[in-house]
């Protein structure tokens, strides 16, 4: 498969392909290169906290703790929390 680099600097991946190793939209690359070869390797995202961090992330939930319909929603609340800690 050929497929153009963009004026913006981007390639899109066939779903085929995608589809093949078991990623979807949202999913995240490790970018590396050999000098001659573009290797894209999917990762998983975790954040990691300490004990400490979520002892301190449990007593905010319980005093700041909300119920959201979306998990959009949700992250965002967490994220805020977090810079609390």
């Amino acid at each position: 498969m050929v497929r153009q680099l963009s004026a913006r600097n981007t390639i899109t991946l066939p779903a085929k392909v995608l589809k093949e190793i078991g990623s979807k939209p949202g999913d995240f690359f490790e970018i590396e290169h050999d000098g001659t070869c573009i290797i894209l390797v999917p990762k998983a995202i975790e954040d990691k906290l300490t004990d400490l961090e979520w002892e301190k992330l449990g007593k905010l939930s319980k005093e700041k703790g909300k119920v959201y319909t979306n998990a959009k929603d949700a992250k965002e609340h967490l994220k805020g929390l977090i810079n609390e800690i």
